[in-house]
């Protein structure tokens, strides 16, 4: 995930020095794996070419393991604006349960090749299956039509002066036809 994001535009924003990011990044993908480990919501191909993270309903990670792990950043004022900026999305998401595709990342060197697509199908199988929507927040404008072409809308823009864009994006429910 830490390749596959190192061009992000939100995550250049937090960390402008390829130190901070190195060390930092890393951190924050664990602490957004954590709470979904215990509900088979880390996905990863067998050579850890991409990897996907996502939350039932009512998981996540907490405010309390966001509040501690912004205590050890370099700057954290960066990572408080993004925390508006999630709140923000937040106002997005569904009003009823229903599943987060937290992060997904496939490493630069072999995008294009079906893997996040792939990551994204096996993901959504388990969701159709629940009869939930998912919702996202994409921070990269340039992924936008591969989540439409998954069945995503875009139910806003996020612009706050000063901060990165953000795009929440739903996909409806679905009933496993298996």
């Amino acid at each position: 995930m830490d390749r596959a994001f190192a061009d992000d535009p939100t995550v250049l924003w937090v960390s402008e020095d390829p130190e901070v990011f190195a060390s930092e990044h890393h951190r924050y993908v664990q602490m957004c794996a954590e709470p979904a480990f215990d509900h088979e919501g880390v996905h990863a191909t067998a050579g850890f070419e991409g990897a996907a993270i996502w939350y039932p309903p009512g998981i996540g990670v907490s405010d309390e393991d966001f509040e501690a792990f912004t205590r050890t950043v370099r700057f954290p004022d960066k990572l408080n604006g993004l925390g508006a900026l999630a709140d923000a999305c937040d106002r997005h998401r569904p009003k009823g349960p229903h599943w987060t595709l937290e992060l997904i990342a496939v490493d630069p060197a072999i995008q294009n090749k079906g893997i996040g697509a792939r990551l994204m199908e096996f993901g959504l199988a388990k969701c159709d299956r629940s009869g939930l929507p998912v919702f996202l927040a994409s921070s990269n404008s340039a992924n936008l039509p591969f989540y439409r072409r998954l069945g995503f809308a875009q139910t806003a823009e996020l612009r706050n002066p000063g901060l990165p864009t953000m795009y929440p994006m739903i996909r409806d429910n679905r009933t496993w036809p298996g």
